[in-house]
């Protein structure tokens, strides 16, 4: 987390601003959750939808209506103005596969980097109506109300999610078999949303491989503010450029274990 005396002095602001970003991609989602639409692959064989690109041209409209010289990176058109002190980290529909197949655990969620720093994150369910907000220097929030990161003393007692067993290969899969078998239990296909229960302290561990940076930079300023740690497997802060491999956790033993356990 960015110390205060990086924090942009409008962070309240661009806060406020971001929530009405997740209004209206709130919107979209609800409009075409369980609904009839088109879905293509794209080059990698990910799902794409109508919604996903509806819901990320409304918020790179309304960034660059409100802040023409801000930066955007998105999951479905990719970056312009990379280089600005301020980047925009948008995923419109983290989870596409669950929002498909019509299963309320994907999130959209809105990050925003000054000068290359994580200093807030929005992970917002439209259909459950859960919004984590995370802002450096503040605590992160649930709808309003304080979210806070459980504590968990052995990571045999640790309830663990992450994306699942095939999405983890070659060594990574021995990673992936060695944490499984150390904690209580491992849960399933929850994307960004396990995240937000994490915060909110309901699990203990959230582990990912192959992430991409809007797939976990709004993240940072929520587990944080939460009063949880987030790094990569090494346990190095993510940046724009991390590898990909990421590791949130409600306890800092835990969360050491963990790396040890994902270490070869």
């Amino acid at each position: 987390m960015a110390a205060d005396n990086d924090l942009p002095p409008d962070l309240g602001a661009l806060t406020a601003f971001a929530q009405e970003l997740a209004d209206t991609a709130g919107a979209i989602v609800r409009d075409h959750f369980r609904a009839p639409g088109s879905v293509t692959a794209k080059s990698d064989g990910s799902p794409v939808t109508e919604a996903d690109r509806m819901v990320e041209t409304a918020m790179r409209d309304a960034i660059q209506g409100a802040f023409p010289d801000h930066g955007i990176l998105g999951e479905e058109f990719g970056e312009s103005r990379a280089n600005s002190d301020f980047l925009w980290v948008l995923d419109p529909i983290d989870g596409t596969r669950s929002f498909i197949s019509g299963k309320p655990v994907f999130a959209t969620l809105i990050g925003l980097a000054h000068r290359g720093k994580p200093v807030l994150g929005i992970i917002d369910q439209a259909i459950t109506g859960e919004r984590w907000i995370g802002a450096s220097g503040t605590p992160t929030t649930l709808n309003g109300i304080p979210a806070k990161v459980r504590n968990c003393g052995d990571l045999a007692d640790a309830t663990a999610y992450t994306a699942g067993p095939e999405w983890f290969q070659g060594p990574d899969r021995d990673a992936f078999d060695r944490l499984h078998h150390e904690v209580l239990m491992t849960l399933y296909s929850a994307d960004a949303y396990a995240f937000g229960l994490l915060a909110s302290g309901h699990v203990d561990v959230v582990f990912e491989c192959g992430l991409k940076p809007y797939d976990y930079w709004a993240l940072i300023p929520v587990i944080q503010g939460a009063g949880g740690i987030i790094t990569d497997w090494a346990g190095d802060d993510l940046t724009l450029n991390s590898d990909g491999k990421v590791l949130a956790a409600g306890d800092k033993s835990i969360h050491h274990r963990a790396i040890a356990s994902l270490s070869p």
